[in-house]
């Protein structure tokens, strides 16, 4: 098994794990050759709890790329999000030149169990450069604890979730993430732990989060600005690029029919407040995004990091059962 990679450019890697640090401690990294899947569930409750996949196209992030494995060129580790951004933060202030990502078998220390020898306890290694005060050149090594998953292990067969029945997609604006800070205000005064999100295509499109506490209070927050919104013309949806192809093959006239038919559907989705609003520093930094949902069965933002639509995060939330 061989994992070696080079780099001169960690921003957008950088800036992509920063936007889901904050959901969970530990993620998957599978890397194949083309593309580097950033993976955040929670592995134990997989349908309850958000999951969050990260898409990124290795060739724009790594100038030279090895990867070998037995079965197949894919690689799968489960490591520690935070310090792998520390890593990277770290190269970025040594203002070095190329920074060098490796695998590297840990070492285990004499008296440990065979079975601790014989784990895929792995280390994820950083190597550069830097200059100390003399302006002699320094190495720095960087070394995180990992494990190699196998093939088989249920993290490394995971597979991005699929929603059946997609009833509308509404464009986003970027001004959107402002709608998150008016909920946040009303999670923090109230013990409201859920939110039904409300929407439809009528007039010019609305979008509501309705919060309500039996006998005591109903509010409805939304969003007061027309949206771009059309019912899905597909019955499943893995990821909303698939969505992109297909939709730049319509014509106009079946975009009109698309958004009448938007008109007549209104989908309520039930979900945890905090599932809602942990997303909401992905939607303040991304550009071009997406809310699909799927009327009292799921919804997912689709975003992409910046305009060149070669980082994808997808942020997927099953319903609650009302």
């Amino acid at each position: 098994m061989k994992l070696k990679l080079t780099t001169r450019d960690t921003e957008r890697l950088r800036t992509t794990l920063s936007l889901i640090s904050h959901v969970r401690k530990r993620i998957v990294l599978r890397f194949t050759p083309t593309k580097l899947s950033i993976i955040s569930v929670e592995e134990n409750n997989v349908t309850e709890e958000p999951q969050i996949w990260c898409k990124l196209n290795m060739a724009s992030l790594f100038d030279s790329i090895e990867i070998q494995s037995v079965k197949t060129d894919t690689i799968s580790l489960e490591l520690s999000i935070d310090s792998f951004l520390q890593a990277l933060k770290n190269y970025e202030k040594a203002n070095s030149h190329d920074l060098h990502i490796r695998l590297q078998k840990r070492d285990i220390p004499e008296g440990e169990t065979s079975k601790q020898k014989n784990s895929r306890l792995v280390s994820l290694v950083f190597v550069y450069s830097s200059s100390n005060e003399s302006s002699n050149s320094v190495s720095n090594i960087f070394r995180i604890p990992a494990k190699v998953l196998k093939h088989g292990h249920s993290s490394d067969t995971l597979d991005e979730p699929v929603i059946e029945g997609i009833d509308l997609i509404m464009r986003l604006p970027n001004e959107f993430a402002a709608l998150y800070k008016r909920l946040e205000k009303f999670k923090k005064s109230s013990q409201n732990e859920m939110v039904k999100i409300k929407a439809s295509a009528e007039n010019g499109g609305f979008l509501g989060f309705v919060l309500e506490e039996e006998d005591k209070y109903k509010v409805t927050i939304s969003w007061n600005r027309n949206l771009q919104v059309q019912a899905s013309h597909y019955d499943a949806i893995q990821s909303t690029s698939e969505y992109s192809e297909t939709n730049g093959r319509q014509d106009p006239g079946q975009d009109q029919a698309e958004t009448n038919s938007a008109a007549a559907k209104t989908c309520r989705v039930l979900v945890r407040l905090r599932d809602w609003n942990m997303a909401s520093k992905i939607v303040a930094n991304c550009e071009n995004i997406t809310l699909l949902l799927a009327n009292h069965h799921a919804c997912v933002l689709h975003c992409y990091l910046d305009d060149s639509e070669e980082i994808e995060i997808m942020y997927y939330i099953n319903a609650l059962k009302s």
